[in-house]
Order: C-alpha cells, then structure tokens, then sequence
C-alpha cells in the first residue's frame, strides 16, 4: 500500500520531468544542426555550432560577465543574508522579527521588470541617487549610464532582491540551534558577535548550502533586469541575454547550443553543491 501510494505522488513529477527530460533532449538535438530560417532544410553538423560559439569573443565576454554575476550574488548574497538574518535573531520583539522578515523577502514579490523600472528611476542621472549627490557637491556615478558602472549597478539590484532569501535560510537556521547553548555563552559575556560566530554559524552549514545554490542559480537565468534596464546593452549582456538574441534573430541552432552550455555550467556548479548537501543531511 505504501509503494502504490509512492508511486501514486510520484505520478506528477515524473510527468514534469519527462516532458523537461523530452524538450531538453530536443534541444540538444537541434543544437549539432545549422537550423534557421535561411536555412529550412538544415542538416546535422556536429559541434561545429558548438565551436563557433567558443570561438566566439562576443560568447567569451557574455559568459564573463554571467560568472562576475554569479560570483556577487554567490559572495554578497550569503554575507547579507547572514548580517541580515542575525539582526533579526537578536531582536527580542517576535512581532519586530516577523516585521523584518517580511520586509526582507518583500523584494522577491515585486515583478522583476517592476523591480527594473524602480531602479532605473533611482539611478536615473536625471531624478534619481546622482541628482542627489551633484545637488550636495558631491561627484556622480553614473550607474547604468556609465558603462564602467553599469554591470555592477544591476548586480546590485539582483543581490537587494535575492539577499532576503538568503538571510530567511540563515535565520531558520539560527532558530534551530539549541537556545542552551547560546544562553550559557551569554552568561560567560559572550557577545552577539561571538554568538553568531562560534554558535550560530556553524550550525548554519546546511542554510548555506541550500542559498548558495538557489543564489548560483538565479544568477545563471538573470535576463529581465539587465533587458529592461539597459536594454541589448553589450556592457551588461549576459549569456541568457545572448541566448536570446540569437533566437529573436532566427539563429535557432546557436540558441539550443549558448542554452545547453547554459545549462551544463549549472549542472557543474549545483549538482556536486546539492549532492553534498544531501550527503550532509543524511549523516546529519
């Protein structure tokens, strides 16, 4: 009765992962041909579209970019979400922890093209941060009307949006740690910083875990920000970005292969992450 009742649940996920499994492998597929509209009768040509892609200095540049991304979420994600989850520990009002918390993951309710459009407005050197600054004397940025600045200017509306994210993880995690350990640490004068440093986070291995993972991931699949921010701006191109080009323009092969390439620098960095994860909850 059990195992039918498994398999019973099971029934939707297997079918979700079938058609994912059917439509990626038919990606791949179109991925070794010369598909497009110029040319209808394409044909099988191996890695050659691969290749040309690698070879590609544009290619090179966008997937510069993503990993610059991916690593500043990566770092400035977790470092925030921890600041972030240990103030709210150490408040002793629930009602002001739930307050925080909420606000916190507020950002990841607003649509990412409204969240775009916010920003746009606040680094606007018109109405916006640099309006602020040259009324003050104080020099401007630029942010995205900079090219130097732009890449960084939406990594950090990325990191503001998802950082509440990481930070519900470490306070779950904070929460669960034994309320003795950490009362017999404050009645040797400890302090909150000794308390999140030698209590708090390494018992925070597992939240890291599962952030840096869900981080790592948002930031491979990044494309309404910097489109709609910036627009098809090659400062801020990211290989999402690129994919897409390729496919409003009709070269459909190099977009099955710039998303397959997508799709296994991801597998590299999450898998491995995961099943470690994984192994650690199990001898947990």
């Amino acid at each position: 009765m059990r195992i039918s009742k498994t398999i019973i649940f099971s029934i939707p996920a297997l079918i979700f992962g079938g058609i994912l499994i059917y439509f990626l492998l038919w990606n791949l597929f179109y991925s070794f041909t010369n598909w497009s509209p110029i040319n209808s009768n394409y044909k099988i040509v191996g890695f050659a579209t691969y290749a040309g892609i690698f070879a590609s200095q544009h290619f090179q540049s966008t997937l510069t970019r993503t990993l610059m991304w991916t690593g500043g979420m990566f770092l400035a994600g977790n470092g925030m979400g921890i600041v972030f989850a240990s103030l709210i520990f150490f408040l002793k009002n629930p009602r002001l922890r739930t307050i925080y918390s909420s606000l916190f993951l507020y950002p990841l309710a607003i649509a990412m093209s409204a969240v775009a459009i916010i920003w746009s407005w606040i680094y606007s050197p018109s109405e916006g941060i640099d309006t602020l600054l040259k009324y003050a004397g104080l020099p401007t940025f630029g942010f995205i009307s900079n090219s130097a600045q732009a890449l960084p200017s939406l990594i950090l509306i990325t990191i503001w949006v998802y950082s509440g994210l990481a930070s519900v993880f470490y306070l779950a995690a904070f929460q669960n740690v034994s309320s003795d350990s950490i009362e017999s640490a404050r009645m040797d004068s400890a302090g909150p910083i000794v308390i999140l440093r030698k209590i708090l986070l390494p018992e925070a291995k597992n939240a890291f875990i599962v952030s840096s993972a869900l981080l790592i991931i948002f930031s491979l699949r990044i494309f309404t920000i910097p489109y709609v921010s910036t627009g098809i701006n090659p400062k801020t191109e990211t290989s999402v970005l690129y994919l897409f080009n390729f496919f409003t323009y009709g070269y459909y092969a190099q977009a099955a292969a710039v998303s397959i390439i997508v799709i296994v620098i991801a597998i590299i960095v999450v898998i491995p992450y995961a099943l470690f994860g994984i192994k650690r909850w199990i001898n947990a």
